[in-house]
């Protein structure tokens, strides 16, 4: 069977993806916090699925992405600070109410390269029982603050039996860019299998919120598919 045209882009943007070429940090510490490898779940490239990711949540926000998501009908992946989870206990149990993915993203957003095994340990286990005893779900994935990793660090993510989760769309929303701009990144930078990076948390996200319903809709009209990370 000869591949179509969108199949071979799909695959070529994949193994760009594993690569470490496509995706890059995404926060105000990135110029600190460079990322040494990344690995992407693979969601089907050959077709035109997308998958929205949140970082550094739950926060007053989420409420407000999680409605929009609900009245567009997709689902998305919330990559959770252990250490915003209990303040906001009750949108956390929403977010797995309502069907979404949980991501560990650590307790306290430090550079994992920066920390010892035990300490990086640390961040994720407690992280990982913190959502557990709020939300009675253990995630399965993790996601490294600012996409920092290298081998040692990637072992002890691992070794908890946690996927670990990049991206390759980055909207830098974080530096307030601008609704139309967050869109605009987001859109255009998709391609089948893409895995885009949106933050709930760390700061003013009203941005992000305005954005999303365009961001959807666009992508929608696109012929996109929106697939959990």
């Amino acid at each position: 069977m000869r591949l179509t045209r969108n199949l071979a882009a799909g695959f070529a943007f994949a193994s760009a993806v594993v690569a470490g070429v496509v995706a890059a940090p995404s926060a105000p510490a990135q110029a600190q916090a460079q990322t040494t490898s990344f690995e992407i779940v693979d969601l089907a490239a050959a077709k035109k699925t997308v998958a929205l990711t949140f970082d550094d949540g739950p926060s007053k926000y989420t409420p407000q992405i999680l409605d929009i998501l609900k009245r567009n009908k997709v689902k998305a992946t919330f990559c959770m600070l252990g250490n915003n989870v209990g303040p906001y206990a009750a949108t956390a149990r929403r977010v797995v109410r309502e069907g979404h993915r949980l991501c560990n993203h650590s307790r306290s957003h430090p550079n994992f390269t920066k920390l010892s095994n035990t300490a990086a340990r640390n961040q994720v286990v407690w992280t990982q029982n913190k959502i557990y005893s709020v939300t009675k779900v253990r995630p399965k994935v993790f996601r490294f603050p600012y996409g920092a990793s290298n081998s040692r660090t990637r072992t002890v993510v691992r070794a908890q039996n946690l996927r670990i989760l990049g991206w390759t769309v980055d909207t830098r929303d974080w530096s307030r860019p601008g609704t139309a701009t967050i869109t605009s990144r987001a859109v255009k930078g998709t391609r089948p299998g893409a895995v885009i990076l949106m933050h709930d948390g760390g700061g003013n996200r009203s941005q992000t919120v305005a954005s999303l319903n365009a961001t959807i809709r666009q992508l929608k009209a696109k012929g996109y598919t929106f697939v959990l990370a």
